[in-house]
Order: C-alpha cells, then sequence, then structure tokens
C-alpha cells in the first residue's frame, strides 16, 4: 500500500510539474504575442555573403555550396567575357520551397534581385539541384545592365539557362534538336511577346540554344544591344533578320547532329531534377 501511495505521489509531482511548464511555454508564447524567433548563419568571402540556415540539409553541405557558386561565378564569368566580377552580393540558401515563398511570394527554386544584389535558392536534399549557375547569371547581367525589354525577356532566361547547360542529363543543344525534331519550337513571335506564358521547358531551353549560336557566332555585344533595345532591333543590330539566322542555326545544328537524342517527354516536361 505504501509503495502505491509512492508511485501515485511522484507521479503527481510530475504531471503538476509538466502542467506548470506548459503553463510557463504558454505565458512565453503570449508575451511574444507570436513572434518567433529564427537564427541563420552568416560570412562575408570575398565579395560574396553567404547566408545558410542554422542546420538543416543545405547548412551541413555549405562547404560544397560556397565551391559551386565561386566556380559559377568563373563559369559566368568566361560566358559574359568578364576578367573581374567583384560587385558585394548576398546569396541566401533556403530550407524549402515554403521558405522561399515566405520571403519572395514565389515557389522556385531559385530568385535574382539585382536592386538588392541578392539570388535566393533552395538547397533541399531530394529537390532539384540547386540553380546556382542560373540565377547567378541573371543576377550578374541583370548588375551591369539593368532589366531587358519586355521583347528580350527570352534572352534574359535564356542565357540564364545556358549557363547552366544541363537538365536531366542533357545540354540545351540536346533539347532543341528534340523540339526541332519533334516539331515543339514555339514561334519566335510567342517566345518575344509573351514568354511567360509558355511551355517553360520548352521556352527556357529553345531560348538557351539561340542565345549559345548567337554568343558562339556573333558578338557579345551585339547580345548586349539585344538585351537593350529590343527584339524588334534584331535585323539593326546583327544585319541579318531572325528568320534567316533561324534557319542557319537549324540547318548547322542537323548537320553537327544529324540524330535528335531520345528524351522521353512526358517525363522530361516534368522538370529538371
Amino acid at each position: 500500500m505504501k509503495r502505491l501511495t509512492k508511485i501515485f505521489f511522484v507521479t503527481t509531482i510530475h504531471l503538476t510539474l509538466l502542467g506548470c511548464f506548459e503553463r510557463e511555454l504558454q505565458s512565453e508564447a503570449n508575451i511574444n504575442e507570436g513572434w518567433v524567433k529564427e537564427t541563420k548563419i552568416s560570412k562575408l568571402i570575398k565579395n560574396v555573403n553567404f547566408e545558410f540556415p542554422e542546420n538543416g540539409y543545405a547548412f551541413n553541405i555549405k562547404n560544397d555550396l560556397i565551391a559551386q557558386t565561386f566556380d559559377a561565378i568563373e563559369h559566368n564569368k568566361r560566358i559574359l567575357k568578364k576578367d573581374i566580377f567583384n560587385d558585394t552580393i548576398y546569396v541566401r540558401f533556403m530550407s524549402s520551397r515554403d521558405e522561399m515563398f515566405k520571403y519572395t511570394g514565389t515557389r522556385s527554386s531559385g530568385t535574382a534581385y539585382p536592386y538588392w544584389s541578392t539570388v535566393n535558392i533552395v538547397s533541399k536534399e531530394g529537390e532539384v539541384s540547386s540553380p546556382i549557375k542560373h540565377e547567378l547569371m541573371h543576377l550578374m547581367l541583370l548588375l551591369d545592365l539593368g532589366y531587358p525589354k519586355n521583347s528580350s525577356s527570352w534572352i534574359n532566361e535564356g542565357i540564364a539557362t545556358y549557363a547552366a547547360n544541363n537538365c536531366n542529363g542533357y545540354s540545351v543543344s540536346d533539347v532543341y534538336r528534340y523540339l526541332l525534331a519533334e516539331h515543339r519550337l514555339i514561334p519566335i513571335e510567342d517566345l518575344t511577346s509573351s514568354f511567360y506564358d509558355q511551355s517553360e521547358m520548352i521556352a527556357y531551353h529553345q531560348s538557351g540554344y539561340i542565345v549559345q549560336y548567337l554568343l558562339e557566332n556573333y558578338s557579345l555585344e551585339q547580345f548586349k544591344q539585344l538585351w537593350t533595345g529590343g527584339f524588334q532591333k534584331f535585323e539593326e543590330i546583327y544585319g541579318i533578320s531572325y528568320p534567316k539566322i533561324e534557319k542557319d542555326l537549324q540547318k548547322a545544328m542537323v548537320l553537327k547532329y544529324p540524330k535528335a537524342p531520345n528524351i522521353v517527354w512526358e517525363e522530361f516536361s516534368k522538370g529538371c531534377y
């Protein structure tokens, strides 16, 4: 009987203390009026201010993500023929698309904001690979040239897609060759007038290869003029009509890649993984 009384007494104390602890937490929550403390870690390395969650996947692989960031800057410098890039920028890694939405209003895997010299990138295990080259290319060009004319939005996304140049193991040239063979290419009139209304997987990769072709066969200065001047000045800038360039591009592609890659579109069109 005494043993049962002792057990009852200890249990009562435990429940009483637990109740007090819960009331203390509730009281603290009431005092804070719903405010939640969130912490990040940050560090300036060279000209890049990095920010990571204080724990989790992105935190655990932060050294690899930092290395990828500097590799991406060097890669993009080569495409843009820049000797230096010493702008102070912010690269913020986020743990999920939900967190991205909270801070940016979009659930995309990456965003670039030149006004704040910032890119935001989701890094989550099992998610699409972090779009570091893509978003940094946006930022580096936007810092130099500002936003393009609306009719040149396609080359903004095109050069960023070309910078990454990998979707499910395929390059932008691979995807363009497949789209050409399957008659899936989007008319340039639609790319230049309503880019973001088009099929994303087609529009981005199609634009990516056109940009690659323009950069490989014409000058970077002409590309920059197209960026700032808009598509309506294409022939004035390049000295040749776009339909003629497109014809030359496709002829050269078929000669270089006689056989289109065997892409399973139903799977590929779901996105890059």
